[in-house]
C-alpha cells in the first residue's frame, strides 16, 4: 500500500526564542553540529540584561570550550579570587579556592559584553538571529512547529522541528508550555545598578547581609578599573510590595552601610536603579513537551541562594544541545525523546536546588530574622577562622561548590562548635562588663516576646511555613537517598 506523507518546507530544524547565554550558547553546540538553527530576539545587540554579572568558574569552564576566553573582552574582565562577607560589627574575608578541573576564577563580566560574545560564537558556527523580533504564539502539529513573530508592524512566520524557550523568567514560550504562571514563592526580585570611581580591591566581590532585606543579599561587584555593579536581591514573597519601597530599601542601603560606603567612596552612579524578576527552580513545572523545551532561566534555572543563572544557563545549554541533537538525527521530537535532557537535569542540579530551596524557605518567615542573623554571625566567625570551612561557604555561593556540601557531619560539627565558642567568650567578656549581660538579656526578652506576640497573631501563615518546610524537606531527604544509593 502507497502511503503520501506531506513534505514540508522547514526554515530550521531548532527555532530558539531569545539570544540571551543560554539561548546564544544552544544555539552555537546545534550548529555546530550542523542542526540548522534560528534564534528570534527581541533586541538587537549588543544590548543589557539586568544582573549581577558574575560568572563562576563552572561557567568559565562551558565558556572556554566554546573559545570565549581567548578574546581581548574576556581578558580584560576582573578575576575574582576573594569574597568579602559582611554583616554589622562583622566581617570576613574569604580566599576563593578553584578546582584543577576549573581553568579560571570567577570573572565579573557585564551582560552587554558577555551575551555579545556568545552571540558572536553562535553566528561564526553559523546559527542565523532574526534581532529586533518578539514571538507573538506558537502551536505544535504533529510534523512541525508553526511560530509567528513580529518585527516592527510587520509579522513573520517560521516552521522547525522543535521550538525551545530560552526568554527568560517572563518566557512566553514556558507559559504556553506548562499552561500556567510561575507560583510567585519561587521568585526573586532583583535591582541594580552601575557605579564608577569606586574604591578597590579589583578582585573582591562583596557580599552584605541585613535584617532589612534578609532573606536576600546586597552586593558589590568590581567592574573594569574603577567601575562596580551595586545591587540587592529579595524574595518576591518577603519584599515590600510597592515597588517605590523596595527601591528606597536599596536605597538606604547605599546611603548608610559602613562597609559599602568604603567601597564607592566619592564614586558616582552613572544610571538609574532597575529591576528585574528571576524565577527559580520548581521541580513541578514541566520543561518538555511534544516539539518543545525550555532552557536556562525560562526552565527556572536559577540559584536561590545566590542568584546566579549564567552558570546553568549555559550548561543547561550544551545538555539539551546533546538532547536535540540525537532527536533531529532520528527525526523524533516528542517528549518521550527529550526524556533524557530532564533526567540530566534532575541528576546534576535537583538535588542542590532542594536543598537550596530548602534553606530559603526557612528565611521566608521573617518573625524569626533575629534568629537567622545570629546563625549568619555563627557562619561569618567560623570563616575567620577556618579557611577551609569559609571556602566551602564561598564555593556555595560562587556555585563551584553544590549546597549540600553543608550536609556533611563535620560541617555541622563546625557550626555547633563555633556556636559554643562565641557563647563562651560572650560570657567570659560579661565577667568584666556584667552591665552588657542585663542590657542583652533585657533586648532579649523583648525580641522574644515580640516573636511569640507575631506568631500569635497570624498562626496560619506560621503554619503554612511549617507545612512548606516540612514539604521541601521530603524532596531534600528523598534526594539524599538516591544519591547514597547511586553511590
Amino acid at each position: 500500500m502507497v502511503q503520501i506523507r506531506q513534505k514540508i518546507e522547514y526554515d530550521c530544524d531548532v527555532l530558539i526564542v531569545g539570544g540571551g547565554p543560554a539561548g546564544s550558547a544552544l544555539a552555537y553546540h546545534l550548529a555546530k553540529a550542523n542542526i540548522k538553527t534560528i534564534v528570534i530576539e527581541a533586541k538587537k545587540f549588543p544590548r543589557d540584561k539586568v544582573c549581577g554579572d558574575g560568572v563562576s568558574p563552572v561557567a568559565l569552564r562551558e565558556l572556554h570550550a566554546m573559545g570565549i576566553t581567548k578574546t581581548d573582552t574576556f581578558k580584560k574582565a576582573n578575576s575574582i579570587d576573594t569574597v568579602g562577607l559582611f554583616m554589622k560589627n562583622d566581617q570576613a574575608h574569604i580566599n576563593l579556592e578553584k578546582p584543577d578541573d576549573l581553568p579560571f576564577h570567577a570573572r565579573i563580566i557585564p551582560r552587554m559584553e558577555l551575551d555579545a560574545m556568545i552571540y558572536d560564537t553562535a553566528k561564526k558556527e553559523g546559527a542565523v538571529f532574526y534581532e529586533n523580533c518578539r514571538m507573538i504564539d506558537y502551536k505544535v502539529y504533529a510534523n512541525k512547529v508553526v511560530t509567528t513573530y513580529k518585527n516592527g508592524k510587520k509579522e513573520g512566520r517560521l516552521i522547525s522541528k522543535l521550538i525551545v524557550g530560552a526568554d527568560g523568567s517572563r518566557s512566553l514560550v514556558g507559559r504556553k508550555l506548562r499552561g500556567y504562571q510561575p507560583d510567585p514563592a519561587y521568585q526573586l526580585l532583583g535591582l541594580r545598578s552601575y557605579y564608577e570611581g569606586v574604591n578597590g580591591p579589583r578582585n573582591r566581590v562583596d557580599v552584605y547581609f541585613s535584617e532589612e532585606n534578609f532573606p536576600g543579599i546586597y552586593w558589590l561587584f568590581p567592574k573594569g578599573e574603577t567601575g562596580a555593579n551595586v545591587g540587592m536581591a529579595m524574595i518576591f514573597k518577603t519584599c515590600p510590595k510597592e515597588a517605590s519601597e523596595v527601591r528606597q530599601c536599596f536605597a538606604n542601603h547605599i546611603a548608610t552601610n559602613p562597609d559599602l560606603r568604603k567601597r564607592l567612596g566619592n564614586g558616582k552612579a552613572t544610571e538609574k536603579i532597575q529591576g528585574w524578576p528571576i524565577t527559580f527552580y520548581d521541580s513541578r513545572n514541566p520543561i518538555t513537551a511534544d516539539r518543545a523545551m525550555l532552557v536556562g532561566e525560562a526552565a527556572g534555572l536559577i540559584n536561590p541562594l545566590s542568584g546566579d543563572g549564567i552558570q546553568y544557563a549555559v550548561l543547561s545549554a550544551r545538555w539539551a544541545a546533546e538532547s536535540l541533537i540525537d532527536c533531529i538525527q532520528q527525526d523524533d521530537c516528542s517528549v518521550d525523546a527529550l526524556a533524557g535532557y530532564k533526567k540530566q537535569l534532575e541528576k546534576e542540579l535537583a538535588y542542590d536546588f532542594s536543598l537550596s530551596n530548602l534553606l530559603v524557605q526557612f528565611g521566608r518567615n521573617k518573625t524569626l530574622t533575629p534568629l537567622w542573623m545570629t546563625f549568619l554571625n555563627i557562619l561569618i566567625s567560623r570563616c575567620k577562622n577556618d579557611p577551609k570551612f569559609a571556602a566551602i561557604i564561598a564555593g556555595i555561593f560562587e556555585g563551584t561548590y553544590p549546597s549540600y556540601k553543608a550536609l556533611t557531619p563535620d560541617f555541622i560539627m563546625k557550626i555547633l562548635l563555633q556556636a559554643g565558642m562565641d557563647a563562651n567568650d560572650y560570657l567570659l567578656n560579661g565577667l568584666t562588663q556584667p552591665g552588657q549581660i542585663v542590657t542583652d538579656g533585657a533586648k532579649l526578652a523583648v525580641t522574644t516576646r515580640n516573636t511569640v506576640t507575631e506568631l500569635a497573631k497570624n498562626p496560619k501563615a506560621h503554619l503554612s511555613w511549617l507545612a512548606d518546610v516540612a514539604g521541601k524537606t521530603l524532596h531534600v531527604a528523598k534526594h539524599t537517598l538516591h544519591t547514597k544509593i547511586d553511590k
